[in-house]
């Protein structure tokens, strides 16, 4: 039943989410609850608007990390808060590994919420992050040198999870809990001055306030506007980059440099899966390597590496070390095993008379000539491998048929045959497979084939 009598606090997170459009009243709302005054006026303030028909129900998760002793008077002020407000409660200890700490204790942290949403059939994760909150963070990452990203700081939505008091100050949430009668849970942590959030919000935010007060709506407004910022940059990255791990150099070199670096961004999701682990030093140097204009590549996190060549830019994952392929052979027509590159090699030929066995199958050597059928001459089967746009890595696995005296005859996966050795010569014909067949052989039809 609707509530005629709503409270102006609530009232007003309900504005805050029909206008960011956080929830509507069939969701269910889990609200990540710690005991604060934060995260009991937002539980508070959910609960009165479950009353009065704009919410359909209201969950709450109580998450012991246990880093620290003496958080049993959080866990009994969430217990009461819930107990008084008629809220369904679940408490967990979790466990936090080792590493960055704060990192990891966020990581466990939101994992335990999605499951628990999950159990209660819960639409929304909800958590306490007030103007306040979002106001430090901007700041935070202003003095980090932060772009538009960064400055967006605290989304007031991110899939489910939801922040309905990102507009309301923590001095509003504290006045309509002592007006409701409810009590909170001080953490001692919130004044040890070694974090930089509580050196920022304990020595100059006071300074900040006397200069202006309004500073904190001001700074909650660019995060605003930062982020509407970056959806249009970020729509126009996306389109640029198409969803690949590869993109087009002429394309990319004509977006302006906040889009080049959103795509180079998007490129290494797409080839990590991760925005993680690419810094902003990395993204600089994959567009240095596009500014020069010429084929080159750079080292990235993890091994992976940025070439650029052939008009393309893209991310590839650690080079695969190249195989030592022992010579095999051809003393004639017949089927010839390369186990380094789990290949089967079917050599054949029209007229074997004219093919000068023995050959050898074989990968490319240094100082290799090739003189393909109907071509100019001889030339470096680098330059012809070059010419014909073979990325370097799979230069060093193809196969090669060579004369007794080293010189190279054919390149079977890509055509190529001597002079003299085509159908107008020998009809030499080379099948290579690496997957076998219904027999049982490795024979598939139509690959590598001359």
């Amino acid at each position: 039943m609707r509530r005629p009598d709503l409270h102006p606090y609530p009232a007003a997170v309900l504005e805050t989410a029909r206008r960011r459009r956080l929830f509507g009243p069939a969701d269910r709302v889990l609200v990540a609850l710690s005991g604060g005054a934060d995260s009991t006026a937002l539980l508070a303030a959910l609960a009165a608007l479950r009353d009065a028909g704009a919410l359909a129900e209201v969950r709450a998760l109580y998450l012991d990390h246990g880093l620290r002793a003496g958080s049993e008077p959080e866990a009994a002020s969430a217990r009461a808060a819930c107990a008084r407000l008629g809220v369904p409660l679940e408490e967990r200890r979790l466990a936090v590994g080792a590493g960055n700490v704060q990192a990891e204790a966020r990581r466990v942290r939101y994992a335990a919420l999605r499951e628990a949403a999950a159990r209660a059939g819960a639409s929304r994760i909800a958590t306490g992050h007030t103007l306040g909150d979002q106001a430090e963070t901007v700041l935070l990452r202003l003095l980090r040198g932060a772009g538009a990203r960064g400055l967006a700081a605290i989304p007031p939505r991110r899939g489910p999870v939801i922040r309905p008091l990102i507009d309301r100050t923590r001095e509003e949430g504290n006045a309509y809990l002592r007006a409701m009668g409810l009590g909170w849970a001080d953490d001692p942590t919130n004044a040890v001055p070694g974090y930089a959030r509580n050196r920022l919000r304990l020595e100059l935010w006071p300074l900040l306030r006397a200069a202006a007060p309004a500073a904190d709506r001001a700074l909650a407004r660019a995060a605003d506007l930062a982020r509407e910022d970056e959806r249009a940059l970020d729509r126009r990255a996306r389109a640029v980059a198409g969803g690949g791990t590869a993109v087009d150099v002429a394309a990319l070199r004509g977006e302006p440099l906040a889009v080049r670096r959103r795509v180079v961004r998007r490129l290494w999701r797409a080839a990590t899966g991760s925005g993680r682990a690419l810094e902003a030093q990395h993204v600089a140097a994959v567009l240095a390597l596009l500014r020069r204009g010429r084929p080159g590549e750079v080292a990235l996190p993890g091994g992976r590496r940025a070439r650029c060549r052939y008009g393309r830019l893209e991310l590839a994952g650690p080079a695969a070390p190249v195989p030592v392929v022992a010579p095999v052979e051809v003393p004639g027509p017949g089927r010839y095993a390369l186990p380094a590159l789990d290949a089967w090699v079917e050599v054949g030929a029209a007229r074997p008379a004219e093919v000068p066995w023995p050959l050898t199958l074989r990968t490319r050597r240094p100082g290799d000539r090739f003189r393909p059928e109907g071509g100019p001459g001889g030339t470096k089967l680098k330059r012809w491998l070059i010419d014909r746009k073979v990325p370097r890595e799979a230069r060093d696995r193809l196969v090669l048929l060579a004369a007794p005296g080293g010189a190279v005859l054919a390149v079977p996966e890509l055509g190529a045959v001597a002079e003299g050795l085509g159908p107008s010569g020998a009809g030499l014909r080379v099948r290579i497979s690496t997957a076998p067949g219904p027999d049982g052989s490795y024979c598939k039809g139509g690959e590598g084939l001359l």
